[in-house]
């Protein structure tokens, strides 16, 4: 799923169609791309140190 990109998400929603198509058919994905699956929840070490910046974060 691909969706709700509006506000800043709209420059970035290219990017995610690319992420998504190349997920899609199979091929090699980046680095960063699992830190936009939902399991990146499971990240405890992420998880606090978003909980510790006490800011808004997208």
């Amino acid at each position: 799923m691909n969706c709700a990109l509006s506000g800043f998400g709209t420059m970035a929603a290219c990017a995610a169609g690319e992420l998504c198509a190349a997920w899609l058919a199979g091929e090699s994905l980046p680095h960063y791309a699992q830190g936009f699956s939902l399991a990146r929840y499971d990240d405890g070490e992420l998880m606090e140190s978003l909980h510790a910046a006490s800011k808004g974060v997208l």
